[in-house]
């Protein structure tokens, strides 16, 4: 099934690169991979799903590349990682931005995928070896979601392809959560 969710997320990415979200329906999705809608109906059942679907799509894509990357300090892995989710929502940039269109003009779609996105930062929390077991870790993965989003609506506008208004936002953010979380300590 995971090859089955990762050829959906390709698709509907495919199809928002070329049209509006409201025009995008499971069936044109089954149709253009030639799949009955009986066999991701486990699994997508409606459009929210088709949203948690890519960005579950774009954590197994970050959970291959991480493989890569060197091992670093926690902090230093985290910019690294996050960069590396940066570098894979660019390769479907207008597509990522329709989504996050989407957003703006419906909040409560981003409420419905707060916890698939919580869950993404928990990977690459997990990925960077910081806990996130007691109070001081929860809150971390709080301000990793925070320094995400506000990191993201750099990108949004970063149309330089080295990204390098993402990376200084990203380190600056990084820098100033560091210092607080000391302060908790």
């Amino acid at each position: 099934m995971k090859n089955l969710r990762a050829k959906i997320a390709q698709q509907t990415l495919k199809l928002l690169k070329l049209r509006k979200w409201k025009t995008i329906s499971i069936d044109n999705i089954c149709k253009n991979l030639k799949i009955s809608k009986k066999e991701i109906s486990k699994n997508i059942k409606n459009k929210n799903d088709l949203l948690k679907n890519i960005n579950q799509y774009f954590d197994d894509c970050m959970m291959v590349e991480i493989k890569s990357l060197e091992k670093s300090s926690s902090r230093d892995m985290i910019f690294e990682i996050f960069m590396l989710r940066f570098d894979l929502l660019t390769n479907y940039r207008v597509s990522v931005l329709k989504i996050f269109t989407i957003f703006k003009k419906n909040p409560n779609k981003f409420i419905i995928l707060l916890p698939s996105f919580i869950t993404s930062i928990e990977k690459i929390a997990k990925a960077s070896n910081i806990k996130t077991v007691n109070i001081i870790g929860r809150m971390k993965i709080k301000v990793l979601l925070l320094i995400y989003f506000a990191t993201f609506l750099t990108w949004a506008k970063d149309e330089n392809t080295s990204l390098d208004k993402t990376m200084t936002v990203l380190d600056n953010y990084l820098k100033r959560a560091e210092n607080i979380i000391k302060f908790f300590k």
